[in-house]
């Protein structure tokens, strides 16, 4: 990792050492502009890219529309975040952690990709075709985007130079996952995010990108959303892998089966007693945050019926029996990694100094994420789908400061993203270490999927992450304790697991 005075030294000299014209890139949206900053002087950024149609007015609630040429895209500042739901609970993130919170505004108008890659270097011209992590930000289908300040990973590429990255924005709550009577598609969300990779697809190339060589990355709900696609989209994956942090298609599945939310969400604004399409037209004439604030303040009072807004098992992009889709051959066949976290219950309970305890804080890591993940994986074991697994245990106290939340929900993201040294102190040097392997291994994962991740150093030689069996030592646990790596079974996790 370059000190900070090496970064001011080659800010100096970027004027000679760098192509501008790898800032103006042409692409189906418009012609994009982006900028090099000094804190990350060897990465090009282009944030706030339409890759979709504002969905606005007859579009809210509508599958996105591809967007249209617009001119002259200025891509130099984050766009608005999508609608939240928000909430007055306190947690980890709220009291300790809130770097992993979404920054700026939000608005209906949000459907933009923000891109990070390596800048173009007159002296040594790219010769390939880089590999790309498009990434999909988790939060619950509630909330989230991708101005995140440990999610942002211009310092990963800073140091790598190796690969491209893209993270979205897609719709949330109500916004995203409407379930109304009166709609064809139940889940607008989960076709931006397809949206979002043949957006990719199609205009990576012009940024430095292989369009052969995607990894659909997410984590928690953005997790759940990657393991999905490949069920969704399994004869046209387009991406080459899948990347699950946290989260499996198991997460997946609302049971408003009668699409009574929307209704009594549509009384709440002053749209009752309606046949569906008259009801739908009249939520889409309510302003974006009164509809927001009904949702919202109606779920923090706690009123019953409890409503909420997560993708409903429509069997078009999202599914109620995963296991029957993969037995019927119906799911893409592509490589995956997939895991979870030693503590993931540290982000899933209401914060107090103290914790509730290690009972449970290890149910709720269980139940909520580790054995839906390892469900997940038993299915793609089934049918023979290769599949890397893999334990973060990792408890370094700038990303953990209080003892009780260890490996909590997404507390490996700073160690990927190369953000872990920003806030609360500076790193150890095992924590470096930890962050570079498994970037190494990601990026490996990326750049030859069929391959397998693997990474060497002069130190510890030659690692190949062997492919997932049950009942062998195949889990990569990483950060446990002061060791690196190491596999070991399932047993500790699989073992709690029913169904």
């Amino acid at each position: 990792m370059l000190p900070s005075s090496s970064f001011a030294l080659i800010g100096l000299i970027l004027p000679t050492a760098l192509c501008y014209d790898g800032l103006v890139v042409q692409t189906t949206s418009g012609e994009v502009h982006g900028f090099v900053n000094e804190s990350a002087p060897l990465v090009r950024q282009f944030l706030g890219v339409p890759y979709a149609e504002p969905p606005v007015g007859k579009l809210r609630f509508a599958p996105p529309e591809t967007k249209s040429h617009g001119g002259v895209i200025n891509a130099t500042a984050f766009a608005p975040v999508c609608i939240q739901q928000f909430s007055n609970s306190s947690t980890i993130y709220t009291a300790q952690v809130p770097q992993f919170l979404v920054n700026g505004g939000q608005s209906e108008d949000c459907l933009y990709l923000h891109i990070w890659a390596p800048a173009l270097k007159t002296e040594d011209p790219q010769e390939q075709a880089l590999p790309v992590f498009l990434y999909i930000p988790g939060g619950g289908f509630t909330s989230g985007g991708a101005n995140s300040l440990y999610k942002i990973p211009d310092q990963w590429i800073q140091r790598t130079q190796s690969h491209i990255v893209v993270v979205m924005n897609y719709r949330l709550n109500v916004f995203g996952y409407p379930n109304a009577e009166g709609l064809t598609d139940a889940n607008p969300g989960l076709l931006d995010q397809r949206m979002a990779v043949e957006w990719t697809r199609d205009n990576i190339a012009a940024f430095g990108g292989d369009p052969k060589r995607i990894t659909l990355w997410g984590q928690s709900a953005g997790g759940a959303s990657t393991s999905i696609y490949g069920y969704a989209w399994p004869d046209d994956p387009i991406v080459s892998s899948l990347i699950c942090d946290s989260g499996a298609a198991g997460l997946l599945g609302s049971g408003d089966n009668q699409h009574t939310n929307f209704t009594f969400l549509a009384g709440l604004v002053g749209c009752s007693g309606l046949d569906a399409q008259t009801e739908l037209s009249c939520v889409r004439n309510v302003s974006a945050t009164t509809l927001e604030n009904a949702l919202s303040n109606y779920s923090i009072n706690g009123t019953k019926p409890a409503i909420s807004f997560t993708p409903f098992p429509d069997n078009k992009t999202a599914f109620s029996n995963t296991t029957d889709r993969a037995v019927r051959g119906l799911v893409a066949k592509i490589p995956a990694i997939l895991g979870s976290n030693a503590n993931e219950g540290a982000g899933f309970v209401a914060y107090t100094p103290d914790g509730p305890g290690a009972a449970t804080l290890f149910s709720v890591t269980e139940s909520v994420i580790a054995c839906p993940v390892s469900k997940e994986i038993r299915t793609r074991n089934l049918v023979g789908l290769p599949t890397y697994r893999y334990q973060y245990a990792g408890n370094f106290s700038n990303i953990s400061p209080v003892d009780w939340m260890g490996a909590y929900h997404s507390s490996e993201l700073p160690l990927l993203f190369g953000t872990h040294y920003e806030f609360r102190g500076p790193s150890t040097s095992f924590e470096y270490n930890v962050s570079h392997a498994m970037e190494a291994l990601w990026l490996s994962f990326a750049s030859n999927p069929t391959g397998g991740p693997a990474r060497w150093t002069a130190e510890e030689g030659y690692f190949a992450w062997p492919e997932y069996q049950q009942n062998t030592s195949s889990i990569l646990l990483l950060a446990s304790g002061d060791t690196l790596q190491q596999l070991v079974t399932g047993a500790g996790i699989d073992g709690n697991c029913t169904g």
